[in-house]
């Protein structure tokens, strides 16, 4: 598939959330949550973070401390758990990216990591692990930062995806800090989605090698791979949108008849209907719900 048509498939899922009844307070919730706590320990395990994903849940949720361990660890899950708080927010009072809102999430994600440099460029040289690019010199930050600033403000005509996974290269290529670079990369492509109306992205740890070679790819002029990535990132959590609005769609299309001709409203969302094709008004369906299947007939309006 082209990426152009990868694009248009996004944007058909996108109209789909755009025209959609309002979703049930608790289903969102739920779906949010389920969306921070992965991307809180995919983000930070794409840099070498050793909690699992259920380590990173008692973390977070019981601020229980993980034996064996380390405190970095630790703070690396609160850091990023907190910045999506932060992101929302600015969300919420339509802050234009600037260079203060990404020292201000870099400050957030090293808090009590980097103990001078948390929220500051490096004055330092870096180079990045296996990488062939080298980031530039430290004395040259400002101004790059300062054109990436003017650069994200004044794209027009940019679809939201290409804008996002273009900010990431730019900033990634810039390399301003000395740590939390990549984390502070990813924070700014949701929050160039999000700006745009868009669900945020999800890169995932299981593709960190194709990460890694699609940023690399950039040096050769390429950046269609990490286009390309990005996409399917955000992708992934378009998609769960999309069943959550098919799974309240077909809760308003159908009602139960229970064999003894009585009629209840649909069981919880979390229940799925399985129907053979069919055009007659009545038809014989699973419900499957709790991992149980139950024989039903519906009646579709």
């Amino acid at each position: 598939m082209s990426l152009m048509d990868l694009l248009k498939r996004l944007d058909a899922k996108k109209t789909i959330l755009d025209t959609a009844s309002p979703l049930p307070p608790a289903s969102l919730r739920s779906l949010i949550e389920d969306f921070r706590l992965r991307y809180t320990h995919e983000t930070t395990a794409m840099e070498g973070n050793t909690l699992t994903l259920y380590e990173t849940q008692a973390v977070l949720e019981h601020g229980i401390t993980v034996h064996g361990k380390s405190l970095r660890d630790h703070l690396e899950v609160i850091n990023a758990h907190e910045s999506l708080d932060f992101l929302e927010k600015a969300i919420k009072a339509k802050e234009p990216v600037t260079e203060k809102l990404i020292l201000q999430f870099h400050q957030l994600l090293m808090k009590g990591i980097l103990k001078d440099e948390a929220g500051f460029y490096r004055r330092i040289p870096v180079y990045i692990q296996g990488a062939a690019h080298v980031p530039p010199n430290w004395i040259k930050i400002p101004k790059l930062m300062s054109e990436l600033e003017s650069w994200l403000n004044e794209a027009k005509n940019v679809h939201p995806v290409v804008l996002a996974a273009q900010a990431h290269i730019r900033l990634a290529r810039i390399h301003p800090f000395v740590d939390g670079n990549g984390r502070t990369c990813r924070l700014l492509v949701n929050y160039i989605l999000m700006q745009h109306g868009y669900p945020p992205a999800l890169y995932k740890t299981e593709n960190r090698d194709a990460y890694m070679r699609a940023l690399d790819e950039v040096e050769t002029s390429n950046e269609e791979s990490f286009i390309r990535l990005t996409s399917e990132a955000a992708e992934w959590m378009l998609d769960r949108y999309v069943h959550l609005v098919n799974e309240m769609n077909t809760t308003e299309n159908h009602e139960i008849i229970h064999e003894t001709g009585d009629t209840e409203s649909m069981p919880p969302t979390s229940c799925s209907i399985q129907c053979q094709t069919s055009t007659a008004p009545v038809s014989t369906c699973k419900c499957v719900c709790g991992g149980k299947n139950h024989g039903i007939k519906v009646r579709q309006h």
